[in-house]
């Protein structure tokens, strides 16, 4: 019993934790085009991770925790969004935001809705839409930027959005969402985060504080990594939290990076 107890603590500590990690710069308003690049990322993330905790509580893995995280994290989508809006510095960025915003309030309505298959099915058939759009929220951001820097706070934040859409992919199956456009969906993007982690790398513009977050980065991606391909066992539970792991550690660098565009 007492070890049972402390292992809800440790679950609860976790949450909390990586609840304030993403909610780290939240409500504040964005001061420069790096805050708005890594801000903008990280909606990129949340539409996959709001898929991912809908088929955590639909399949019965760690049901609490993916609770709270999928409350907030449409929480913080919201507050983000209104954020970017509000600092959006020309039209074209204004009507990207728009569309995401469109796009958004249906996505919302079915996330907080009742937990059920047809709810997985219709969050999976529009968040690539949503994903898509606030991806083209970011190339603007880092158009207007027009800095190396810029660029990097977009693919470093991305691997956190990756992250989340690999553990996504593998939950999903559980719920018997794992046809070959899932499978094709998780190895493309297991290709990305490895490409793009050598980019950041290889980057000169890391400090080494930066460095050593990416060497955490793939330390982690590697333990990740052999999660999703242990073809003997499925194991939603342990891929969850080893996502949200990398997630954490991305975040950091991601912030590391856009301190760099902010100076």
């Amino acid at each position: 019993m007492e070890t049972s107890s402390k292992r809800r603590r440790m679950g609860r500590l976790v949450i909390a934790v990586l609840g304030v990690v993403l909610m780290v710069s939240a409500g504040a308003d964005i001061r420069t085009m790096g805050e708005a690049i890594n801000k903008a990322g990280r909606q990129r993330m949340l539409t996959q991770r709001i898929v991912k905790d809908y088929c955590m509580l639909g399949t019965g893995v760690d049901p609490e925790r993916a609770r709270q995280q999928l409350q907030a994290s449409v929480a913080l989508f919201e507050t983000q969004l209104a954020e970017l809006a509000a600092f959006a510095p020309n039209d074209e960025i204004r009507a990207r935001l728009e569309k995401v915003k469109r796009l958004w309030e249906p996505f919302r309505a079915a996330a907080m809705g009742a937990v059920d298959r047809e709810g997985a099915a219709t969050l999976l058939e529009s968040d690539d839409a949503l994903l898509a759009a606030a991806h083209a929220v970011v190339l603007s951001l880092e158009d207007a930027s027009g800095t190396q820097t810029g660029r990097l706070v977009n693919v470093a934040g991305r691997q956190r959005m990756l992250s989340q859409r690999m553990a996504k992919f593998y939950i999903c199956k559980g719920w018997g969402f794992g046809g070959a456009a899932q499978r094709h969906g998780l190895q493309q993007a297991r290709n990305e985060f490895e490409g793009a982690l050598t980019v950041l790398k290889e980057a000169r513009e890391n400090t080494p504080e930066i460095d050593r977050k990416l060497h955490q980065a793939e330390k982690q991606w590697n333990l990740f990594r052999h999660g999703l391909e242990n073809e003997k066992a499925y194991i939603p539970l342990l891929v969850a939290r080893s996502a949200d792991k990398l997630l954490a550690i991305m975040n950091d660098a991601t912030g590391l990076y856009a301190h760099l565009d902010g100076r």
